[in-house]
């Protein structure tokens, strides 16, 4: 042994003595490092550039063309579009905000989505004979000619994000030079094609030669620029003798050819706006969108963080009057493509928002216009903000609100808002399930790239499957037999989905912590919903308010403001009398701290709701589609009326001539809601009620309170009922033998492995159960519920992981106390039991 040992030793040294002297010698006599250390080539041995040809003059590139002035003055000649640059407009700072118009309805790629982090600042910088279109950052700042910002400039660098040469000599007396836009513009300046290749695997590249300038309009403050930008690839890979592990790509399914993808995009570019507008600083117990960056000149700030709430600008057309118009209201367009009978209803919900503005001083400081039909200008357009009206196959979200805001200041000054038509229209059926097939959407970068997260409303599949499984359950009852009960119905939906994505575009972020305004036994009383609403806030995700058997059916959705809105809106755009942003804080935390005293004030948002095993999801009255003041008694309610559903699913949801599949998707859309309920209810183990306060608030609450040990015990024994019992997935054979599907193939479908035609009935149960199952014993929870045990204040009414263990057992397995030999266990019940011995 010892001797193969050093023979490999000697291998090693004559090896690194033959890879020493094939090395140049430096003149220390030691080895140098490859190509690092090679001497730099002089000047005379360079090869000589290729000599170019020497520019035109200005005149001459630009005669005869067609001339645009604005903001910039632009020259369309022949299929080319010359944008002119003077010496003041380089290196200064402009917004520039890409839409995309048109997508290819599918995977996020929607017409009107904002894409790349929406709005940004960008400047054109010359560099010798060409100009580079520079991304600013603007994340880190000081002020300018101090040694601070001097050594910020240093620190933190810009991006280039495309480069041009001059097309012509330098003007003669403007000296402005000019530059072909296309060479800038017809570029993947978005990286759309990296955002198609995550999503398809498939390597999409852009098509350079069906690229082109569509649209150029200047106006003295923006300049709005459409191009058509063409992603292809050659053909689809090739499927290999032997299957594989990894799945081949499937094709985008909603386009006539997967090789070729167009894409219609906007870009606005736009002059800062004027000065004037005082930024508001943002406050955590209040929920806004904000724009924040890192302040490197004052190091006393508590943090060096200064975040700036997204409002618009909106002042007084009379500032000493009590009640006034605004000097410029927000003024909102409804699309020509919105169907008619809907506009009211979206209307409603819109001007909902005037009754928050009139109670701090602005009349009408919304408007409502409708876009002709034969409108001359495009809902993509920054200067307009609209209401649109969008189809695809696989959103399955009801609606989308962002908005832009200036950066550097959180000044608000564009919004697009998009409803699903396809959603919409699916309300009134059982919701389909091949609605939203998996992808690889869920990859959070990805997303990252093709929308701003923070600013981003996605109502999810589940507010339109929440909407469908209602629809189901009432026409059941046949409280939806005539015209005007279902008309009822939808229009709620869109009026309550209106106001939410307009809170959004004002500025306001959602609060899942809204829904627990209201009494359980209240939630059906009409006089009183119209007034407060069904939750204190239209920011949060209810759902559809269904009544429980034998209950009169009141509102449906919220169909008006709750109290939450108001004081977020007061926040936000209250006059105050001070000199600078710094001098309203004593206002404004005298505002936000109203909500230590006041529980329908109380915010959580998405950071505290999003997944159900993270560090920050730990407080249960954080959480999406809940409702009342009794959540448990609330989700138990709705588990009734799934059970109810399902038992009479054979007698009274098909009807003669249709086919088996409603019977699958009203089946299927019962396990999801159940599903949704039941996990709701799992937060309750092991949670934390988050109080925001600040220290000296009224109350004097601690920031982290227990939830009580009784509730985290009753939620187990929920769980325990319609999830783990023996009785929770009880089935009649004849009712699983018709959950057929659909024979015919959709669109959507093609391309998809067909893994069988019948129900997948035990994997979708299991499914539901594992996944509060993974919840409970996720390291996270785990960690918490140990911990938890030093934070009650009486030791002996915590709730600990033992409690948690024991409960999950007896009810998982209940048949071991049954007498000997009479204990059945179903396939239902094996499987779970196999999943919880994992």
């Amino acid at each position: 042994m010892l001797s193969h040992l050093k023979r490999a030793h000697s291998f090693r040294r004559i090896i690194a003595i033959v890879i020493l002297l094939q090395l140049p010698l430096s003149n220390a006599g030691q080895a140098a490092v490859p190509a690092l250390q090679q001497p730099a080539q002089t000047a005379q041995s360079a090869p000589a550039a290729p000599e170019q040809p020497p520019l035109k003059p200005f005149a001459e590139v630009v005669k005869e063309a067609e001339v645009l002035r604005g903001l910039f003055t632009l020259y369309r000649k022949d299929d080319k579009v010359y944008l002119e640059l003077l010496p003041e407009q380089f290196d200064q700072p402009y917004l520039l905000s890409p839409t995309m118009e048109t997508g290819i309805g599918e995977r996020d790629f929607y017409g009107g989505n904002y894409f790349n982090g929406d709005e940004f600042l960008i400047s054109f910088h010359r560099l010798g004979k060409n100009v580079q279109l520079i991304k600013k950052n603007v994340h880190y700042r000081a002020p300018e000619n101090t040694p601070t910002g001097r050594a910020v400039q240093h620190s933190f660098a810009d991006s280039v994000l495309a480069t041009t040469a001059f097309e012509s000599q330098p003007h003669p007396e403007r000296r402005s030079v000019l530059i072909n836009l296309g060479q800038l513009l017809l570029t993947d300046l978005l990286q759309i094609g990296y955002l198609l290749e995550a999503e398809y695997k498939l390597p999409y590249k852009l098509d350079a030669r069906n690229c082109e300038l569509t649209q150029v309009k200047t106006f003295p403050r923006n300049t709005e620029l459409g191009v058509v930008l063409n992603f292809a690839i050659d053909r689809l890979p090739v499927a290999p003798l032997m299957p594989t592990p990894v799945p081949l790509p499937v094709p985008p399914a909603a386009v006539p050819d997967y090789r070729s993808l167009q894409f219609n995009l906007r870009y606005s570019l736009a002059a800062l706006p004027d000065n004037g507008y005082r930024p508001r600083i943002a406050d955590d117990r209040v929920g806004h969108w904000v724009t924040q960056y890192k302040d490197h000149n004052d190091d006393t700030r508590e943090t060096p963080y200064v975040r700036y709430i997204g409002r618009w600008r909106l002042e007084k057309a009379e500032p000493n009057a009590p009640l006034s118009a605004p000097k410029q209201p927000i003024v909102y367009w409804l699309e020509n493509t919105i169907p008619v009978q809907y506009r009211a209803a979206i209307t409603k919900g819109v001007l909902l928002w005037n009754k928050a503005f009139e109670r701090i001083g602005y009349k009408d400081a919304i408007v409502v216009k409708q876009q002709p039909d034969k409108a001359d200008w495009d809902p993509a357009d920054s200067r307009y903000n609209t209401i649109r009206w969008m189809n695809s196959t696989d959103t399955g979200w009801l609606g989308y609100g962002p908005s832009r805001m200036n950066p550097l200041t959180g000044e608000i000054y564009d919004a697009d808002i998009k409803i699903d038509g396809t959603a919409v229209h699916d309300v009134k059926r059982y919701w389909p399930e091949y609605v939203q097939p998996s992808s690889s959407s869920s990859n959070g970068f990805t997303r990252a790239l093709a929308r701003d997260g923070r600013r981003q409303c996605d109502f999810g599949a589940e507010a339109a499957q929440q909407l469908s499984f209602g629809f189901g359950l009432l026409k059941m009852r046949g409280l939806l037999d005539d015209p005007a009960s279902e008309e009822r119905y939808v229009n709620e939906a869109l009026t309550e989905l209106a106001a939410h994505e307009v809170g959004h575009t004002l500025g306001l972020r959602h609060n899942f912590t809204a829904s627990r305004s209201l009494p359980f036994d209240k939630l059906h009383d009409m006089a009183l919903t119209a007034e407060q609403g069904l939750s204190a806030s239209v920011m949060d995700y209810i759902p559809i308010n269904l009544a429980p058997k034998g209950v009169k059916q009141g509102h449906y959705d919220s169909v008006t403001l709750g109290a939450y809105d108001y004081w977020a809106i007061e926040y936000a755009y209250k006059p105050i009398a001070a000199d600078s942003p710094e001098a309203e804080l004593p206002e404004l935390r005298r505002m936000a701290s109203q909500a230590a005293a006041r529980p329908e004030l109380a915010f959580g948002t998405d950071e505290n709701a999003n997944g159900y095993d993270g560090p920050f999801d730990m407080d249960p009255r954080v959480t999406r589609f809940d409702l009342s003041d009794d959540p448990l008694r609330f989700d138990e309610s709705e588990a009734k009326l799934v059970h109810e559903l399902w038992a009479n699913l054979e007698t009274k949801v098909a009807k003669p001539g249709d086919g088996y599949q409603v019977m699958q998707r009203a089946f299927d859309t019962g396990l999801r809601m159940l599903g949704r309920y039941m996990l709701g209810a799992s937060k309750y183990i092991g949670g934390i009620n988050h109080n925001r306060d600040h220290v000296g608030d009224p109350g004097q609450r601690l920031p982290y309170e227990p939830v009580p040990a009784a509730e985290q015990r009753r939620a187990l024994a929920l769980l325990n009922q319609y999830l783990f019992g023996v009785k929770s997935f009880d089935f009649s054979p004849s009712l699983l033998n018709k959950l057929a599907s659909e024979h015919f193939e959709t669109f959507e479908q093609a391309g998809q492995p067909v893994t069988g035609l019948d129900y997948p009935l035990h994997q979708r149960v299991l499914g539901i159960q594992t996944r509060v199952l993974d919840r409970f014993f996720h390291p996270v929870l785990l960690s918490r519920l140990h911990d938890l045990e030093a934070k009650y204040t009486r030791p002996q009414e915590a709730f600990t992981l033992a409690d948690m263990f024991q409960g999950l057992h007896e009810a998982i397995w209940s048949e071991l106390k049954a007498t000997p030999g009479h204990a059945e266990i179903n396939s239902f019940r094996r499987d779970l039991q196999r999943e919880h011995l994992k």
